[in-house]
């Protein structure tokens, strides 16, 4: 894929990302109405009474980004980091290359944070891959093995409201600060017909490699 089709496609994913976050923590974060619109200076008489269990000081609740799932990958190798599950779906709409037919992409929303905290680290490329019951015997040359670059790098505010403006640290060959935790959708193409119960989130072509469970994913029709 092109340079440009990818910063293209990058940007388009990182609003997508921000309105899959919006979408999730349901409709906080609006903003606040100005003296005009709320009718301040009217009587107490012509003023709107509140609903029964509200509060004059209430605000709204604040964008938020999924819980992280728990365990905790702990990947070893030239750079040391961790790595959470926060959010897993199925998509048929991927930056890039769509999935062949047949297949579709199972993408992860991941938490990633060097470590120790206090090192930057390059952005974990190919490291990481999805394994489920069926793999091995979907395997052909559509279906992949390890996750794909995925989208930027982004800080927790960036994920939430950086909009086309976040630009994000680049998967690839990116460096990855100290003392910050990083946001971002990776997907591995599997077969539309693939059995991901008990999927798991493994180190890639390591011998003994750590693994954690993926846990719930929304399929492509919810």
């Amino acid at each position: 894929m092109g340079s440009k089709a990818r910063i293209r496609a990058s940007r388009r994913w990182v609003c997508a990302a921000a309105v899959l976050v919006s979408t999730l923590a349901g409709c906080g974060g609006g903003d606040t109405l100005d003296a005009a619109d709320t009718g301040a200076g009217e009587s107490p008489g012509a003023s709107e009474s509140l609903s029964p269990g509200k509060n004059a000081t209430d605000q709204p609740e604040p964008d938020k980004l999924p819980p992280a799932r728990t365990p905790v990958l702990h990947v070893d190798g030239k750079y040391t980091y961790t790595v959470r599950i926060l959010d897993a779906k199925t998509m048929v709409d991927v930056p890039g290359t769509p999935p062949p037919a047949g297949t579709m992409a199972l993408a992860l929303l991941l938490r990633v944070e060097a470590e120790p905290r206090d090192r930057s680290i390059h952005a974990p490329y190919a490291a990481l891959s999805i394994d489920y019951p069926s793999r091995k015997d979907d395997l052909n040359s559509e279906i992949g093995t390890v996750l794909d670059y995925g989208m930027p790098y982004l800080t927790e505010d960036q994920m939430l409201y950086g909009g086309e403006g976040a630009k994000g640290i680049d998967s690839v060959f990116g460096t990855l600060q100290p003392n910050t935790v990083y946001y971002h959708w990776a997907w591995q193409i599997v077969s539309e017909k693939a059995n991901l119960e008990g999927a798991t989130l493994c180190e890639a072509e390591v011998w003994g490699a750590g693994c954690i469970p993926i846990g719930d994913i929304n399929t492509a029709e919810s």
